[in-house]
């Protein structure tokens, strides 16, 4: 059974924190007492978020920093020990996406992403680690996605970065067993972040999250209770979460034809949009704070979904793919 850590003064680092996820749980882990160094590419954002921690109450140490050079990543880890003392726990959320049908993506878009989704936790991780063994502790908390366990169109790298990051996490929980060390993982549903007015896009139309869309504070709160409970992969969401993965045990065929029959449409909008770039290789000035433009999927439309799942589970293949549009009509 995982142990309840007292949070109050432990100190963490948190990447990716200038928006999304990052920020909000830096929000949320400042309020449960953790004293923060939080880190990203854009110093203003990070400074802004500093502003809101010491409104809490809270500390925070800003390091501006880019997970893709290991220099920065050597640098920001330095500092945090250096201020604090020691560092407790690495709150790995750093993470970009392009859109776009994968023979289409630049190959230079293939390899940022996994640069920063999955090796830019590798990179924290290794910095961090001899800290943790000098002390005995220490915790390693990855904010993974649900695509970590699955798969969508247009979004082949990020979703193989998810996979290996995960299947990464999971070999590092064997090799650190009995050190003291803890390895935690959040899998994460869509969520109202700026990361999909961040990314790049190949098609020429406004990307969305795949439906239903949940406010970013659901992963922050799942983020602080791994921090409390330690050595687990948390959930938190039901309807594009437990009952994904449930559905995708028994009945892979139904979300293999929904997604492949609709997944592109579910994706993007009419809106025309030429960001062939996004935030790949350079920070944008917009999108700071934990939510994008796009809104959590109201409750009781998330609710009409999963009844709506819960029959198309039910029915037979023919019958999923018909019913499917009011299943993303409810999403919706």
């Amino acid at each position: 059974m995982a142990r309840h850590e007292d949070l109050k003064g432990q100190v963490a680092i948190v990447t990716g924190a200038s928006s999304g996820v990052g920020w909000q749980s830096a929000l949320r882990l400042a309020e449960a007492g953790v004293r923060l160094c939080v880190t990203a590419r854009r110093q203003s954002a990070l400074e802004q978020l500093r502003v809101e921690v010491l409104q809490r109450g809270g500390e925070c140490l800003v390091c501006e920093g880019d997970v893709t050079v290991a220099e920065d990543v050597e640098r920001v880890v330095r500092e945090c020990v250096a201020h604090y003392g020691r560092v407790d726990i690495l709150v790995n959320v750093a993470a970009v996406q392009s859109y776009g049908y994968f023979d289409q993506l630049p190959w230079e878009h293939i390899t940022r992403v996994f640069d920063v989704s999955c090796f830019g936790y590798f990179r924290f991780a290794r910095a961090v680690l001899p800290h943790f063994r000098k002390q005995g502790h220490g915790h390693l908390l990855n904010v993974q996605s649900m695509l970590a366990k699955g798969s969508a169109p247009l979004l082949s790298a990020y979703s193989s970065a998810k996979h290996a990051t995960l299947g990464w996490a999971r070999s590092l929980e064997l090799e650190l067993a009995g050190t003291g060390i803890q390895v935690s993982n959040v899998l994460v549903p869509s969520v109202s972040t700026p990361m999909f007015d961040h990314a790049p896009t190949m098609l020429g139309k406004k990307p969305v999250p795949v439906p239903p869309t949940y406010d970013v504070d659901l992963v922050a709160r799942a983020v602080v209770r791994l921090a409390k409970r330690p050595g687990r992969t948390s959930v938190p969401a039901f309807l594009q979460g437990r009952l994904m993965l449930w559905l995708n045990g028994v009945a892979p065929s139904v979300g293999k034809a929904v997604l492949s029959r609709f997944g592109a449409r579910m994706q993007t909008t009419d809106t025309p949009l030429d960001r062939p770039e996004g935030n790949l290789f350079t920070p944008v000035a917009e999108g700071v704070g934990p939510r994008g433009s796009v809104p959590p999927t109201p409750a009781w439309k998330r609710f009409t979904a999963t009844l709506g799942l819960a029959a198309l589970t039910g029915g037979v293949l023919g019958g999923a793919v018909l019913g499917a549009r009011g299943l993303v009509r409810a999403a919706r």
